[in-house]
């Protein structure tokens, strides 16, 4: 008897009520086995050789009718990703003035430390409040918002009398609340309001820049105060909701835990490297200056990565083949974000006196901004033990080795450079190996 061959078409559609919302092939060969389909069935009226051949066929049809988001949608990412670094940097325009009214042996250990605390309750405060959004709960989440705030404003205050003047407890205070009150304006997508309330302090710092008059830093540093102060004043208002759904508490899990290692352990590798330069080499501390007004395309092009790579996902069959686009488009996303990375630093120390030490450090911030890419796809699916270790390595490296080499900036930047290039390599291998796992991707 002649076997007619089913079109396998006709068993998506039949399977697709069920398995609509299936992450990788195994479900769908559950879902197979469980109809009564085996081996021998997939071979005669499929022409596949067992049920795992069809039902990785099965399910790369299933993905690929998905449809595509809005070409809009993904245009109101780029432009929202790529103003983030420039919206991080602007209160630097103003560090010239502040440095001329406190002078910066006082001004700078105090800023090195605020901005490691600002920079893990930030991250953490973030991760709390997408989760809690994500759960339902919204009013619960500005809540955790505001509580964040007072607190950083709190430890930023009481860490910065340890340096001793008033002005530093203001200047820290008004650091971190920035840090803090930026994020939060960022969550709620208000770009343009964070960029317009603190214009009037950017280009007071910049005429300060150019004038170099006491009088004229004086009016960008209390300009300054004032546009933080908007800022916090915006955040406050957007985060007024209603009583919380439920305790904050119970949110704090094994991956918030994790979460906040990864984050302690990525704002020491970086503070602790560019700490003992603040005050004696300028040219060191500016060289990462271009990576911070990078961040932006770093998130972009993670953006990108994603949304190109769940594209693939609907448009080939076999594993293999996914893996094979997957890690094109890895690369790809790689060396436009060095690419960005090395126009910016070139452009800023194009504006500074250049020196060879200089050169390693910026080099350095590039290979960390490449690094700093993989770790956001990474972090999107969770692996943050491995990132942890990962950093904590390249951490160890730079901190470790350094008694062990000689004297100077420039054995210390190349070591720098060398843990940058260590923590890249971790990534690059974890993201490799990710990479083989179609179901991280759905």
């Amino acid at each position: 008897m002649k076997i007619v061959i089913e079109p396998i078409d006709e068993l998506v559609e039949q399977l697709r009520p069920r398995l609509a919302r299936a992450v990788e092939p195994l479900q769908v060969a559950a879902a197979l086995e469980s109809e009564g389909l085996n081996d021998k069935l997939a071979r005669e009226r499929y022409g596949h050789a067992d049920v795992f051949s069809l039902a990785e066929t099965v399910y790369a049809r299933l993905v690929r009718a998905e449809p595509a988001p809005p070409a809009e949608a993904g245009r109101d990412t780029t432009w929202r990703s790529l103003v983030h670094g420039p919206l991080y940097a602007m209160p630097a325009a103003l560090l010239p003035a502040v440095t001329a009214l406190v002078g910066v042996e006082s001004l700078m250990p105090g800023l090195v430390v605020t901005t490691g605390i600002g920079w893990v309750l930030g991250s953490m405060l973030s991760r709390l409040a997408y989760g809690l959004t994500g759960l339902g709960a919204p009013a619960s989440a500005a809540m955790t918002l505001r509580r964040g705030l007072v607190l950083g404003v709190m430890v930023a205050g009481g860490t910065a009398l340890l340096w001793g003047p008033a002005s530093m407890v203001v200047l820290a205070v008004a650091q971190l609340t920035f840090q803090v009150c930026s994020g939060i304006l960022l969550f709620h997508r208000r770009e343009g309001l964070l960029a317009l309330l603190m214009l009037p302090a950017t280009v007071a710092g910049a005429g300060y820049v150019v004038v170099g008059e006491p009088v004229v830093a004086l009016v960008a540093v209390a300009l300054g105060v004032l546009s933080i102060g908007a800022v916090a004043c915006a955040a406050v208002l957007l985060t007024r909701h209603g009583r919380p759904e439920r305790p904050v508490r119970g949110q704090f899990t094994a991956d918030l835990a994790l979460a906040l290692v990864y984050s302690a352990l990525t704002a020491g590798f970086l503070l602790l490297a560019e700490a003992v330069y603040v005050v004696s080499r300028p040219d060191l501390a500016v060289a990462g200056a271009g990576l911070v007004l990078g961040m932006g395309v770093l998130e972009w092009r993670a953006h990108r990565f994603e949304s190109a790579v769940r594209g693939v996902v609907r448009q080939v069959c076999y594993p293999v083949e996914f893996t094979a686009q997957g890690h094109r488009l890895l690369l790809r996303g790689l060396l436009c974000c060095l690419a960005a990375l090395t126009c910016l630093t070139v452009a800023v120390l194009a504006m500074t006196e250049v020196s060879l030490q200089g050169v390693v450090m910026a080099a350095a911030h590039v290979v960390l901004g490449g690094a700093y890419f993989v770790a956001f796809l990474l972090a999107n699916q969770g692996r943050l033990v491995e990132l942890c270790l990962a950093q904590g390595a390249a951490l160890l490296v730079h901190q470790g080795a350094g008694p062990l080499l000689p004297d100077g900036p420039l054995a210390d930047v190349l070591l720098f450079l060398a843990a940058c290039l260590l923590l890249l390599s971790l990534l690059l291998a974890l993201m490799s190996g990710s990479l083989k796992d179609v179901w991280h991707y759905r």
